[in-house]
């Protein structure tokens, strides 16, 4: 019994020593996700010494050497490992798992065109292989942090987003078995090795080296601290762009975030500027053309016929107030079929829109004053109708799509029915936690990493509930 017990448990443990002589045994190990799903995947071993390992059984499989391509392919149930094309007859049940002879040296492999330190691990999974890069937390940062802030931000910018960064990512450890983080935005963005050949990258190290292990906690938890692009001026509550309430996810003041529009250094497309203050304009064609793309991808449709007109609510939750922010909370598509409805962040996707902070024109719009003198705004008014000598005569225009008003000095032509939507809008992502450009904008002004954490992760106070120390 006790050789069967033994048995069951050996490549797990084995895997869990194998790592242990990589790294130090101070070191915290974050896994990031690479791929999934894939039908083989390819390395290729750049700087170092490295072994390629059976981790179920713990026995070697081969000594790549740099520059060699390797293969692990998904045949059946199995994973098969091809050198230079050349097939390993063995087969094998996964995990696959790459790591470096020594570990006092940089060890670098490449993998889909990008540069990684330390291991690879290759896991056989039921729709694919799933490749997973295991590695030091603070190297980790060296290919997060310049990629997330920009190597050209402020040092103490950059000092933030490497406490936001480590603390983002230990929130997730553990979460889930197969990885912690990605590679992109739906977790932070994380460019290997390669980050650390960018200009400007000595700042980006110097500010991980300088806070190494440092994390926020609030009242004594480790936050989960997200962080966007730019706010626009105000950050918002959590729960009014997701769902739960968190105490260091709060509305806050960013004025900061206008430090975007300043910036020196702009792109032929706007950014940073439009990060802060952006517009769209779709006509009635392409509102469709978005419509249907997103039908196509996702299983919310929006199936009520011809879009007429849009409704917008500024709601927070469970309350009437308005977001103090002014995000928009709910956006309904008014259609010939009915009403559809999208809320919170969701809002974002549909329309492409870079945040919901935002207000919506239509060219249709008429403002009517009654007999109260009250003014009452329309955005269709294909069924109005004329009151003339007494009596309602025919419908405006009749059956012209649409119809003219004549002002003090000119005429002017509205559609009955919008033919064209005005989106004006401010801030780049959810909103919530961090605004980077804000960050930029307080380091440039003189603020340093930590009121620049205490500002959006605690209204500015200073009150001991936020606190800035080493991960445990």
């Amino acid at each position: 019994m006790l050789k069967q017990v033994l048995f069951i448990f050996s490549p797990l443990f084995f895997l869990l020593f194998l790592l242990k002589p990589v790294f130090a045994e101070e070191s915290i190990i974050i896994r990031v996700g690479l791929a999934s799903q894939l039908n083989q995947a390819e390395f290729r071993v750049m700087q170092g010494e490295y072994q390629l390992l059976d981790a179920a059984s713990g026995l070697p499989i081969g000594l790549p050497q740099k520059g060699e391509r390797w293969t692990i392919r998904k045949e059946g149930y199995n994973l098969k490992v091809l050198k230079e094309d050349v097939a390993i007859e063995t087969p094998y049940l996964g995990p696959i798992l790459l790591t470096p002879v020594d570990n006092t040296q940089t060890n670098v492999f490449r993998f889909q065109n990008v540069q990684y330190r330390d291991n690879l691990l290759f896991q056989n999974e039921t729709n694919g292989i799933l490749v997973v890069n295991s590695l030091n937390i603070e190297k980790y940062l060296y290919g997060v942090v310049g990629s997330e802030m920009g190597t050209s931000a402020p040092l103490e910018a950059l000092k933030a987003q490497a406490i936001v960064s480590r603390s983002y990512a230990l929130s997730n450890k553990g979460k889930s078995t197969r990885f912690d983080v990605g590679i992109d935005t739906n977790t932070q963005v994380y460019k290997g090795y390669d980050a650390e050949s960018l200009p400007g990258w000595s700042n980006v190290k110097k500010a991980v080296d300088s806070t190494k292990g440092l994390v926020i906690y609030y009242n004594g938890e480790l936050i989960r601290a997200f962080f966007h692009a730019n706010s626009g001026g105000y950050t918002e509550n959590s729960e009014n762009v997701w769902n739960e309430k968190l105490p260091y996810l709060r509305a806050v003041a960013s004025p900061w975030d206008e430090y975007a529009v300043s910036y020196p250094y702009q792109t032929p497309g706007g950014w940073p500027a439009n990060s802060y203050q952006w517009e769209t304009n779709l006509t009635r064609d392409e509102l469709r053309e978005k419509i249907a793309g997103w039908n196509a991808k996702s299983s919310n449709k929006v199936e009520i016929g011809e879009i007429l007109d849009f409704n917008l609510s500024r709601n927070q939750k469970d309350t009437n107030a308005e977001t103090l922010s002014g995000r928009v909370t709910r956006l309904d598509f008014v259609g010939t079929g009915g009403i559809k409805s999208f809320t919170k962040d969701g809002i974002r996707s549909v329309l492409g829109l870079k945040s919901t902070l935002f207000d919506l024109q239509l060219d249709s719009t008429v403002t009517v004053l009654n007999g109260r003198n009250e003014k009452n705004t329309y955005n269709v008014t294909k069924d109005f109708q004329v009151l003339g000598a007494g009596k309602f005569l025919t419908n405006l225009n009749g059956p012209e799509a649409k119809y003219f008003v004549k002002g003090d000095n000119s005429n002017r032509s509205i559609p009955k029915v919008f033919e064209k939507v005005v989106i004006k809008g401010k801030g780049h992502g959810h909103g919530l936690g961090m605004s980077q450009w804000g960050a930029r904008g307080m380091a440039a002004a003189g603020y340093n990493y930590r009121e620049i954490i205490l500002q959006y992760y605690n209204q500015g106070r200073d009150d001991g509930r936020l606190t800035i120390e080493t991960y445990h």
